[in-house]
C-alpha cells in the first residue's frame, strides 16, 4: 500500500534570513517563498512608518545586504556603499521630474543638453551600523525649494533594525550646461516652471506631515553622559 501523505521540505533558517536577495520575495512569484519571508511584515511596517513620516513612496528603492560585496572585513557595511545605496534613490528622484517635464526635455536633462542637477552639498549622518543579512529601503522626503536650488533628506532604513540607519541631508542645484551657472527654472520653457510648482506643493505637503509625525514621535532627550 502507497504512502500518499505528503512530507514537509526541509527549510533553512539562514536562507530564511537573506530570503529578500530571492525572486521569490517578488510580485509575480508563482508561491510563496520555499523558506518562508520574514521581512514581509517588516517591510509593511517600515513602508508604514517612511510614509507617515513624510518620505515619497513613488521614489523609494529596496537594496539588499550582500555579505561579500557589501562589508568590510569587520562585518559592517561600509560607508561608500552607504552612498551607493542612497544615490540609486537620488536618481528615481530625478526621474520623477516626468511628472511635470515632457520626454524631451528629461532625455536632455539626463544627456547633460540643457538643464543638469548638479550635487551642491551634503552631509552623511551614519546613526547606525548595518550588517549582513539585513535590507534597507532608501527613501527621499521634499524640503524645500528655491528657484535654482532643492533640498531634501534622504535616509536607509533597515527592515531588520526598524530604523533609520543612515541619512544624508543635502541639496542640489539647477545648472545651464552652456553657461555652467546656476538657472532659475522658473524662467525655463517648457515644464520647468510646473515643476517647481510641484515641488513647491510636496514642501508644503511634507512640512505638515514632517510636523505631525515629530509631535507624535518626540525625540527622548539626550542622555547626559552621552559622547556623540
Amino acid at each position: 500500500m502507497s504512502d500518499n501523505t505528503t512530507k514537509a521540505l526541509p527549510s533553512s533558517a539562514r536562507l530564511a534570513d537573506s530570503s529578500y536577495i530571492s525572486p521569490y520575495s517578488r510580485a509575480g512569484a508563482p508561491g510563496p517563498h520555499p523558506n518562508t519571508d520574514p521581512y514581509a511584515p517588516l517591510r509593511a511596517s517600515a513602508l508604514s512608518t517612511l510614509e507617515a513620516m513624510g518620505f515619497d513612496p513613488k521614489t523609494m528603492v529596496e537594496h539588499g545586504v550582500l555579505w561579500a560585496e557589501h562589508q568590510d572585513p569587520f562585518g559592517h557595511v561600509m560607508h561608500s556603499q552607504f552612498m551607493q545605496f542612497l544615490g540609486a534613490c537620488f536618481y528615481r528622484v530625478m526621474e520623477s521630474y516626468d511628472e511635470y517635464l515632457s520626454k524631451q526635455e528629461c532625455d536632455d536633462m539626463a544627456q547633460a543638453k540643457t538643464v543638469i542637477t548638479v550635487i551642491r552639498k551634503y552631509e552623511l549622518d551614519i546613526r547606525r551600523q548595518l550588517k549582513y543579512p539585513d535590507a534597507v529601503i532608501a527613501a527621499f522626503r521634499q524640503e524645500h525649494i528655491e528657484p535654482t536650488r532643492n533640498s531634501g533628506t534622504t535616509v536607509l532604513f533597515s527592515l531588520k533594525q526598524q530604523a533609520i540607519v543612515a541619512e544624508v541631508k543635502g541639496s542640489i542645484t539647477y545648472m545651464d550646461v552652456k553657461t555652467a551657472r546656476p538657472v532659475d527654472i522658473r524662467t525655463l520653457g517648457g515644464g520647468w516652471p510646473l515643476l517647481f510648482e510641484g515641488f513647491t506643493q510636496k514642501s508644503e505637503q511634507v512640512k505638515a506631515l514632517r510636523e505631525r509625525w515629530e509631535k507624535e514621535h518626540p525625540k527622548p532627550a539626550r542622555q547626559p553622559d552621552s559622547k556623540i
